[in-house]
């Protein structure tokens, strides 16, 4: 596409239609980045014949297309977003940058603030820097003007949030964050969510390792890790065909099996994110805390289990029959089938966390569930790092 210029009003100045300024503008609207990023396409489809345009006239085809696609409140909390607004530039130790709602609202999304209030806590925000006329302002300084917006405008309760999420911030202490649970419980999705919300890079799935480690031991020396966690039974001595061996819950000591061989290289994995002081989210069905050594490893991490299910057995099957249209069909039918094997897996795996003390949570709506995972992690990291509002988090 050719380029198409900016001609700013009044002063003249010509500058580049980029879409990554407009997104950003969409986001401080209220807009979801998603959201924004097809919407700034959009606009610069419609504009693919144009030289140059007007920011006035830029700006009003945006709020029409705003209008259209995401209604009046999105178009008129954009529209009064001045065109030319200078940027305002949050210093920090490690970098400057501008200050945008958008971040904003993303960061105290972290913090398990819901995205209404964050965002309205992120336009408060903005709006008292504008008020008090800065043009530049130091980290400290924000982190006082968040916590006074918060507190008037949504709760002192999101404020206390805001506080302890950030002593936690400075405390350099990693994150590890265990999610286990029966096949189809929604482990893979969760996880990728609350990564995205957390900002954790590392993300490992137990699966994975399992595929790894079969990769160098022979079906002989480890029969069960060739079968799925509901099916590990079949690799057991004693099994015939299709039948289950002689031994008390076949499922369970064939899971268990598997979990053996993978033991070391699941406390490994915790213990190299401790080591390094990287966040970390394990998981997968052979996340079992109740069989893990962590008491070392919990001097030097906050390790926060969970026990993610599917408290109803007919929702459990159309979860994994949805899982198989979304990906492998076959296997999904594969899992469908064992499902009463998946069932009693899951109500082991539910036994063991309850008499542990870990939570359970379960998956019926998928934000629901992450919103749930989200405030049990921040209410954990609460007990650890109390809000204090005099402490580390004005002084670093």
């Amino acid at each position: 596409m050719a380029k198409i210029t900016v001609i700013k009003q009044p002063e003249g100045d010509r500058t580049p239609f980029l879409r990554g300024i407009l997104v950003q503008s969409l986001v401080d609207a209220g807009l979801a980045f998603d959201e924004a990023y097809a919407l700034a396409r959009m606009t610069r489809n419609e504009l693919q014949n144009r030289q140059e345009i007007t920011s006035t006239e830029l700006k009003g085809r945006v709020a029409v297309l705003l209008e259209e696609h995401h209604g009046s409140d999105i178009r008129r909390a954009y529209e009064i977003s001045p065109v030319n607004e200078p940027a305002i530039v949050i210093h920090t130790p490690a970098r400057s940058a501008p200050f945008s709602v958008g971040v904003m609202a993303h960061s105290l999304e972290t913090c398990a603030i819901p995205p209404e209030m964050a965002m309205r806590g992120a336009r408060m925000v903005l709006a008292t820097l504008r008020k008090t006329g800065h043009r530049e302002i130091d980290h400290k300084a924000l982190r006082r003007i968040i916590f006074r917006c918060l507190c008037e405008h949504c709760s002192r309760d999101l404020a206390e949030r805001y506080l302890s999420w950030r002593r936690f911030e400075n405390s350099g202490i990693p994150l590890i964050i265990l999610i286990g649970g029966a096949t189809g419980s929604g482990k893979s999705t969760v996880s990728a969510e609350l990564a995205y919300r957390l900002d954790i890079a590392r993300h490992q799935s137990t699966d994975m390792m399992r595929q790894i480690i079969r990769s160098y031991l022979s079906p002989q020396m480890l029969p069960t890790l060739g079968y799925s966690s509901f099916e590990a039974w079949r690799g057991l001595p004693g099994a015939d065909g299709g039948a289950k061996p002689g031994i008390d819950n076949p499922v369970v000591a064939g899971f268990l099996s598997q979990f053996t061989a993978m033991k070391l290289a699941l406390q490994a994995t915790i213990e190299r994110a401790t080591q390094e002081r990287h966040h970390l989210i394990l998981e997968g069905v052979h996340v079992v805390p109740t069989e893990m050594s962590l008491d070392a490893m919990e001097e030097k991490a906050v390790i926060i289990p969970i026990m993610l299910a599917s408290m109803k057995k007919e929702l459990l099957r159309r979860q994994l029959r949805r899982r198989g249209s979304e990906n492998d069909s076959r296997e999904a039918d594969h899992a469908v089938e064992y499902l009463d094997d998946i069932w009693e897996l899951q109500s082991w795996l539910l036994d063991e966390a309850d008499r542990d003390g870990i939570p359970i949570i379960e998956n019926w709506y998928i934000e629901d569930t992450v919103r749930a995972t989200l405030e049990h992690v921040i209410d954990v990291l609460m007990e650890h790092f109390p809000p204090q509002q005099h402490d580390e988090i004005w002084e670093s």
